[in-house]
């Protein structure tokens, strides 16, 4: 162990998230370590919030009362800064569609809900219908939004397999923009009718977002769908936090059966369970005890994703950590497609991968992006 740092268990470091009043008597070695992780896994704003409302920040150790309350005013000013964005990103969809449906971090924060508080984000996400996306890329191109560089074979990859197109950003400010037309790639065989979650949007703050409910099968489904889990670690508070805010008997009603709808309830249910096994909070018995899968295959699930969905950042020791990260990742690329194109795409990006090692990224780029 270095000098200049101390290992933390991942049980100590969500316990010390979950109640930052116990971290009061830390070191200051500790405290380094705790923030190097938090900032790692996009936590720290979360934190710093926490214990701003718990009324501890002052009596925290100067090395950590400078860094959480940086961390308060990054997420004040990307608040203020989404706020903005979406005003201008608004106008310029809705001249082509009306609809205009902002989802995950973006939703969160413009619906000023609970969960924003220190809930960072790296891009703005929001769903426009899959006809309409050409048009409103050429406006945005217009205004200042340029395509984030691609090669010719993953730009193919967005616009036809995928349920959005590459990321557009923002010249002047910086900011990414990811238009989607459906919530996980059509190509997987798993698209929903998106109208299913279109019936299931409210006006909030003069824009369009998923009523909490749907949020929450979103968020599952963006969870478990996914094959990198490196940072998805602060997923499972998102879960916790909608699931202790909103979780009626009928928002569990109305949950539960959206996902049967969409074919959606296998996510829904692994990612709460390992949300709840994690962060400590209760399920009710409607999902808990309504296995999507047989006990041998949530076994499996079990000794994957709970190990997966861990802390990724060294300093937060993990058993069999990167076996189970790459068996989770081999499942989400089997989730993503079917099988003969998987096999197909791997090879090529694995052939594309040795030339540009050898010749430099810039050999499959585009000729205007050179």
């Amino acid at each position: 162990m270095s000098l200049h740092n101390q290992h933390i268990s991942e049980k100590e470091f969500i316990n010390s998230v979950l109640h930052p009043e116990s971290c009061k008597d830390k070191s200051e070695l500790w405290w380094l370590s705790f923030i190097q992780i938090l900032r790692f896994e996009r936590l720290l704003s979360h934190f710093a919030c926490k214990s701003l409302e718990l009324n501890i920040i002052e009596s925290l150790p100067l090395v950590a009362k400078q860094h959480l309350f940086n961390a308060i005013v990054m997420a004040e000013r990307q608040a203020h800064h989404l706020k903005y964005e979406v005003s201008l990103l608004s106008q310029s969809i809705k001249s082509v569609t009306p609809l205009c449906l902002y989802l995950k971090g973006a939703a969160y924060c413009l619906a000023e809900m609970p969960l924003a508080k220190g809930r960072l984000f790296s891009d703005i996400d929001v769903l426009v219908p899959k006809e309409s996306l050409d048009a409103i890329e050429k406006s945005l191109l217009l205004k200042g939004w340029i395509s984030k560089p691609v090669n010719d074979y993953d730009d193919r990859y967005y616009r036809e397999w995928a349920h959005e197109i590459p990321p557009l950003i923002q010249s002047r400010r910086g900011t990414v923009v990811d238009l989607h037309h459906n919530l996980v790639p059509p190509i997987s065989g798993k698209a929903p009718d998106i109208q299913a979650f279109l019936n299931e949007t409210h006006e909030v703050n003069g824009v369009t977002v998923l009523q909490p409910h749907a949020m929450l099968l979103h968020s599952c489904v963006h969870l478990i769908f996914n094959e990198t889990f490196k940072q998805s670690h602060r997923d499972l508070y998102d879960i916790a936090s909608i699931v202790k805010t909103y979780g009626s008997e009928e928002f569990w009603e109305k949950t539960i059966s959206l996902a049967k709808q969409t074919n959606f309830y296998k996510e829904l249910f692994l990612a709460c369970r390992y949300s709840s096994a994690k962060l400590m909070f209760a399920l009710p018995s409607s999902l808990a005890d309504d296995l999507p899968v047989s006990k041998f295959k949530l076994w499996i699930y079990d000794k994957i994703f709970l190990k997966a969905l861990s802390p990724h950042h060294p300093l937060c020791e993990v058993q069999w950590l990167s076996l189970a990260s790459a068996c989770a990742w081999a499942r989400g690329q089997w989730c993503k497609m079917p099988v003969t194109l998987l096999v197909y795409h791997l090879s090529v990006k694995a052939v594309r991968g040795i030339v540009e090692a050898v010749f430099g990224k810039h050999v499959f780029m585009p000729k205007h992006s050179e």
